[in-house]
């Protein structure tokens, strides 16, 4: 008779041989979906060659299939494997905030503490409290009745004006806050919100990321709990529970949510090199990249013979018309095809300029099309 973890890998196998059926490419939004993803890939983690990009790519697509499994499988969180310091998933010594990542079967951390007996209140983007917050709360119901639960779930709307002082409340009540420290699409920067984000270092780049968590953990006198999750190449699940980041009573609030924001992406970090395949987050982070300053190229000369800066920019042929999107500064150019074809076979042009005409070559000199 199988095991449960045996049935649960069939099904995953199962899941696997319906995807590897579908004909990705032919699907709206590929080309572009993946180009994001390469460019971002390519800004922060640049060890990665270009070559890989897409077979990343696809695994991404597979693992949030078996992400989705996994939060309609109940018994999903009796195969989780706890690493690291497993006394914090324990309900002691009050409420803590847990801070994981869109790494690996994410969504089974809050259910993996629920069933320890912890009171759970989620903080969740608006749009996915629109469009799965009555779902994830009904598996919570069905969570308590399965192992005759008694405690606390609950979600905290994100984008509601009093979702901080809200999350204060339920600290100082004794509930844990459960939060995705990486973000989401719809928690970007936006004009006008500077004093919420601070600046941390991730990789080659530099992020802007929430201080809520920081402010909380500092006002609370709660510590931040980081958890990170993966799935090991047999398909097991692991939540591993790191070092705890604990305030430090009467310091500087400013300076603790600095330092704990970057201590939390720096634990984040070995775990994204070891696992690039199975983070959410490449899909979106380039909005919450800090830009980044250049030099003056006024007294750049260009080469002889300009050729395509491939290591900037990707042709892209979409349905209304071919587009040149810059991987540096994710802004996309809709041109013509005759202009795509030609940056296709520069080779095989004697002159640019008299082609397109000195306007438009000075422009893709400028733009750093051409080098």
């Amino acid at each position: 008779m199988s095991t449960a973890r045996q049935l649960y890998r069939e099904e995953l196998s199962r899941c696997r041989d319906s995807f590897n059926q579908v004909d990705l490419r032919r699907e709206r939004g590929y080309l572009m979906k993946l180009t994001t993803f390469s460019a971002n890939i390519e800004n922060i983690l640049p060890s990665i060659p270009r070559s890989n990009h897409e077979n990343l790519f696809r695994e991404l697509l597979l693992q949030r299939i078996f992400t989705s499994f996994d939060q309609n499988f109940l018994s999903a969180g009796e195969l989780v494997k706890l690493r690291g310091s497993n006394v914090l998933f324990k309900k002691s010594d009050g409420p803590k905030i847990y801070c994981t990542y869109h790494l690996g079967s994410y969504r089974l951390l809050t259910t993996v503490l629920f069933r320890q007996g912890i009171d759970c209140v989620q903080l969740l983007g608006s749009n996915m409290n629109r469009d799965q917050g009555g779902e994830i709360t009904e598996l919570f119901d069905r969570i308590r009745q399965k192992y005759g639960l008694t405690n606390v779930f609950k979600i905290v709307d994100a984008g509601s004006p009093s979702a901080g002082l809200t999350m204060l409340r339920e600290l100082k009540a004794g509930r844990s806050l459960v939060v995705y420290i990486d973000g989401s699409p719809e928690t970007a920067p936006e004009p006008g919100e500077e004093d919420k984000f601070l600046s941390v270092r991730f990789g080659q780049r530099r992020l802007l990321t929430r201080k809520g968590v920081g402010y909380l953990s500092h006002a609370a006198k709660v510590p931040i709990v980081p958890v990170v999750s993966y799935r090991e190449p047999d398909m097991t699940n692991v939540l591993h529970c790191l070092k705890a980041i604990k305030p430090i009573p009467k310091s500087d609030r400013e300076m603790y949510c600095q330092e704990a924001m970057q201590q939390l992406y720096d634990a984040f970090w070995p775990y994204l090199v070891k696992y690039p395949e199975q983070w959410e987050g490449w899909n979106y982070i380039h909005s919450f990249l800090e830009p980044e300053s250049h030099g003056n190229n006024f007294y750049k000369r260009p080469s002889k013979r300009p050729s395509f800066n491939e290591a900037r920019y990707t042709l892209c042929d979409l349905e209304t018309a071919p587009i040149l999107f810059d991987r540096r500064l994710y802004q996309t150019y809709e041109i013509t095809e005759d202009l795509r074809d030609l940056l296709l076979n520069l080779s095989t042009v004697d002159s640019i300029s008299d082609v397109v005409g000195q306007e438009l070559f000075s422009e893709l000199l400028d733009l750093e099309v051409l080098h």
